[in-house]
C-alpha cells in the first residue's frame, strides 16, 4: 500500500503542477494571439494540407465531433483567421482555406513553439524528449484510450515543410 501512496501523490503533485503548468506553457504562444492551442492546431492543418481540407477531415484528424469542430472553427472565421469556399463539384462542401491575417498568426505561433522546444534541447536533448513522448504515447495507448486496442496514431513529422523555421 505504501508504494501506491507514493505513486498516488507524486501523480497527483505531477498533474496538479506540471501537467496543467505544461500545458499553459505551451498554449502561452496561441493566447497570446486571441487563440486557443486548439484553434492554432485548426489553423496549422489547414497550413500544411496537401489539398483540400474541410471541417469533416480536421474533426476527424484531431479525434472530436463536428460539432466540435464547428464551434472553433466558428471563432475563426469571426476573428478573420480563415474563410470557407465552396467546392465546385458540391456546393455543400466547404474547402477551408486560411486568410492573410490567419496564415501570419499561425506562423508566429508556430514559429515560436519551434522556438521554445529549441531552448528546452539545452537541457533536454532531442533523444530525450523522443523516449519521454514514447513513454506517453505507451501508457496513453495502454491505460487512457477509450479503446484499448486503438494505437495512438503516430504521424511521420519528418518532411515538415517549415522545419527550418
Amino acid at each position: 500500500m505504501n508504494d501506491d501512496m507514493e505513486f498516488f501523490n507524486r501523480f497527483s503533485h505531477m498533474y496538479l503542477h506540471g501537467f496543467k503548468n505544461l500545458s499553459d506553457m505551451f498554449a502561452e504562444p496561441a493566447t497570446e494571439h486571441g487563440i486557443t492551442l486548439d484553434e492554432f492546431y485548426i489553423l496549422y492543418d489547414i497550413a500544411e494540407a496537401k489539398g483540400k481540407i474541410r471541417l469533416m477531415d480536421i474533426a476527424e484528424s484531431h479525434g472530436v465531433t463536428r460539432s466540435a469542430i464547428s464551434r472553433l472553427i466558428g471563432r475563426l472565421l469571426r476573428k478573420d483567421y480563415l474563410y470557407q469556399e465552396a467546392e465546385d463539384h458540391d456546393r455543400r462542401n466547404k474547402v477551408l482555406k486560411l486568410t492573410p491575417e490567419g496564415a501570419r498568426v499561425e506562423h508566429e505561433v508556430f514559429t515560436e513553439l519551434i522556438q521554445r522546444n529549441r531552448s528546452w534541447r539545452q537541457s533536454f536533448n532531442l533523444a530525450k524528449q523522443y523516449q519521454t513522448l514514447d513513454l506517453v504515447e505507451e501508457f496513453m495507448d495502454k491505460f487512457v484510450n477509450e479503446n484499448a486496442d486503438k494505437q495512438t496514431k503516430k504521424a511521420d513529422y519528418t518532411p515538415l515543410k517549415r522545419a527550418e523555421a
